[in-house]
């Protein structure tokens, strides 16, 4: 599957029914996976367009992950939504939905803030998990879930201007990109014998904190946190791990690749958020 990051236009703009079922062609999936039982109620991923397109919003990203265990039908996949807005606005709030066809998971809608800067989109962690099982009893809720999750926009959009006029310390800017790097990796202050992931250290801290671009050199929360939040995401630092360089395994640095699972992204997502509001906003 493409990189998360950008399964969007590279213009930004709003994606057409067929590029959507390019780049997510579960979202137009007309049964289920055939191992389901009769009790599933498949709230078809199509039907929540016509819904938000109704509330002013259309599609923005969409992303699938191919599983090889999965029919392309079926997968688990994404979509933002967005309504139209000025064009020199930096942040645009968005609701993203997460669904399958395939039984494994229900759908799930999360408020989210994607920032044209970076074309980077995070999902946020405020509040519980809003989410719709798929079960014929509750396909007629989805308007309600809809509608809880819109209410939470307008606090995601608080907490980000929030975020914007705070210059958090050297020392809860650090304890922010270790907490952020713990989501995918363990600290080279732990234990030889008690790691079970790659291990991050002063050096991938000193990447992720790195502006990459003019914009980013800011040193407020919001762009703290989203300076870190794409690294986290997208890869790019450097982490020790195993290697293997001419059939000799060794231990030693390699480049963080980027996540290409969709729930890994949303889960680290959400975290982030969490952490960034327990640090950069203390």
């Amino acid at each position: 599957m493409a990189d998360l990051c950008f399964s969007r236009r590279a213009d930004n703009k709003f994606l057409s029914a067929d590029e959507i079922r390019v780049r997510a062609p579960a979202v137009y999936a007309t049964d289920v996976a055939s191992n389901l039982s009769s009790r599933y109620g498949n709230f078809s991923t199509a039907n929540t367009i016509d819904i938000l397109n109704d509330y002013g919003y259309q599609v923005s990203q969409a992303a699938q992950i191919n599983a090889r265990t999965v029919s392309k039908q079926h997968g688990q996949h994404l979509l933002a939504f967005a309504k139209p807005q000025a064009p020199n606005m930096p942040d645009q709030p968005e609701i993203i939905l997460y669904n399958s066809h395939d039984g494994k998971s229900a759908m799930k809608l999360f408020a989210g803030i994607f920032r044209f800067i970076c074309s980077n989109g995070m999902i946020t962690g405020e509040g519980d998990i809003d989410k719709l099982d798929h079960y014929k009893s509750n396909l007629d809720s989805f308007e309600d879930l809809l509608n809880i999750t819109i209410g939470k926009l307008e606090t995601v959009s608080s907490v980000s201007e929030n975020l914007k006029n705070i210059t958090p310390d050297k020392g809860r800017v650090l304890q922010f990109a270790n907490r952020a790097l713990e989501t995918r990796y363990d600290s080279h202050t732990t234990p030889k014998e008690l790691r079970e992931r790659n291990v991050y250290t002063p050096r991938t801290i000193n990447e992720i904190l790195q502006p990459e671009r003019p914009e980013d050199a800011r040193n407020d929360g919001w762009t703290i946190f989203n300076r870190v939040q794409e690294s986290i995401i997208r890869g790019g630092m450097h982490v020790i791990g195993p290697r293997k360089i001419r059939g000799r395994s060794f231990e030693g640095y390699k480049q963080v690749k980027a996540l290409s699972s969709i729930k890994e992204t949303i889960d680290v997502n959400r975290n982030l958020w969490n952490i960034a509001q327990q640090t950069l906003a203390a």
